[in-house]
């Protein structure tokens, strides 16, 4: 049968981070979340390992139920997250192939997360924690980095029994020759962030010692690639692109607009695009996507197939929040959309099969793309780039290197083992140890290390065991 995996304990561990500023994406403001640990004890093949996983758990991304408060959302992932534990133990019960064991846990997981009446986006959260950490342990176990895992066929993954069209699809026919050791961003410019100097109050200024508006995070990264969040109100949202392109009109730069659900009817996400070509043509011809313009509950409607096309021959459309299920991909290519996001919260395997499906289609035209819902180091941020590396996705959204203080959410410990481990990802300031960001490009090569790369620098003292945590801590 090949490599026989056995999960032994999962525990859950709470770290609560505040940023510098508010992250304004959608409906919500985030000035406060809470980043959830798994960490799981897995027999693989007689050898024992601890692998693990880690999420921010934010408000009004998974679940943007309006009737759900902050608090109703976290509550939600975690049952999630142990829904998603209770499954992978049961099932690991008999030893089976890591793949196997995947694929039976998450139907289980998702049939049982939707009849507690939480979303699919949600349900696949908890899905994705035990995944991230099986594959972290079993990497250590066999000594084996992600990579290794994947072209060495160690994980056992068969693509055809998720999609059809895959079957007999060779896994390294996806895969790069080498993962990639470095990687060009996106930096997100969220709804409220300043641009220029003269956005910010004096008395708001953070003064931390880091750039608190886009003009100096531009000067001193060297930033030529973006993500600008819209809002959905025309005339807010041309008024800042206006601004942002004023600013940005010296720079050979790209961008992707997200929208991030913001248009409920298909005739304003129309009138959205026809203005911007009108008004902004200079920027519309640099943008080179548009992620997520519709609400999920409107976005695969089959109604709109004729205009997503339409759109799509223009600018490029991308599911993200739709992206909910293992064949959402496949049902939002059929409709005209020709992009998917990769994000680690959503799933490892799903997202492999995804580039699959990308290289089918004909990568001339369809495109995956890394996108980052403030992944922070250590755990979440390592992971999610190791992920794209081995796909050899490049030019990534990453935007929780300017929305948090650098590494000051971690214990001292951690911090230090980043500099040590990762001397090509971070630099030390002085009184501040962050992403280092040179020429808007981060080297990602020190991450290849058994396991998903995040070694065995987590501080798990300096965390709250989850039985102990309270959301009023945040």
């Amino acid at each position: 049968m090949g490599l026989t995996v056995n999960i032994q304990r999962v525990d859950f561990y709470m770290r609560n981070v505040r940023t510098r500023f508010p992250f304004r994406y959608g409906t919500a403001d985030l000035t406060s979340v809470p980043i959830l640990h798994a960490k799981i004890k897995v027999n693989v093949d007689g050898n024992l390992a601890e692998g693990f996983s880690a999420d921010i758990l934010p408000p009004k991304w998974f679940d943007k139920d309006p009737k759900k408060t902050y608090r109703d959302n976290v509550n939600d992932l975690i049952l999630s997250a142990e829904i998603a534990a209770d499954e992978f133990c049961k099932d690991s019960i008999v030893k089976t192939t890591p793949f196997l064991l995947w694929l039976r846990s998450y139907s289980n997981a998702m049939s049982t997360c939707r009849s507690r009446g939480l979303s699919s986006l949600t349900a696949s959260h908890g899905c994705s924690l035990m995944e991230r950490a099986l594959v972290d342990g079993i990497g250590k176990a066999l000594k084996k980095s992600y990579f290794q895992l994947l072209t060495e066929d160690l994980l056992d993954i068969q693509l055809g029994l998720l999609h059809s069209q895959l079957d007999g699809f060779k896994l390294n026919e996806v895969l790069p020759k080498a993962p990639l050791e470095s990687m060009k961003i996106r930096h997100t410019v969220g709804l409220s962030d300043p641009l220029r100097s003269e956005n910010v109050i004096e008395s708001e200024r953070v003064n931390d010692g880091w750039p608190e508006t886009l003009e100096d995070y531009i000067q001193r990264q060297g930033l030529s690639n973006f993500k600008v969040k819209v809002c959905g109100d025309l005339f807010a949202d041309l008024k800042r692109l206006g601004e942002f392109s004023e600013l940005v009109s010296e720079v050979d730069y790209s961008l992707s607009l997200d929208g991030n659900e913001q248009f409920t009817r298909m005739a304003e996400f129309l009138e959205f695009t026809k203005q911007i070509k009108l008004e902004l043509p200079s920027l519309w011809d640099r943008i080179s996507y548009i992620e997520q313009p519709l609400d999920r509950r409107v976005a695969l409607n089959d109604d709109f197939s004729g205009d997503i096309k339409s759109i799509s021959e223009q600018k490029p459309l991308l599911i993200d929040e739709s992206d909910d299920s293992i064949d959402s991909f496949v049902r939002a290519i059929a409709l005209g959309y020709v992009g998917v996001s990769s994000k680690a919260c959503k799933g490892l395997i799903k997202g492999i099969a995804n580039a699959a499906l990308v290289l089918i289609q004909g990568s001339n035209r369809y495109f995956l793309t890394g996108e980052d819902l403030m992944n922070l180091p250590i755990v979440p941020l390592h992971q999610d780039l190791v992920h794209l590396s081995a796909l050899g996705v490049n030019n990534i959204e990453r935007n929780g290197h300017h929305y948090v203080r650098g590494l000051d959410h971690l214990s001292i410990s951690e911090r230090q083992g980043c500099l040590r481990d990762n001397a090509g990802l971070y630099s030390d300031k002085g009184d501040v140890v962050g992403l280092k960001i040179e020429s808007g490009t981060i080297c990602v090569s020190s991450l290849q290390r058994p396991g998903l790369g995040v070694g065995d620098n987590v501080d798990l003292h300096s965390m709250v065991s989850l039985p102990d945590w309270n959301f009023d801590t945040l």
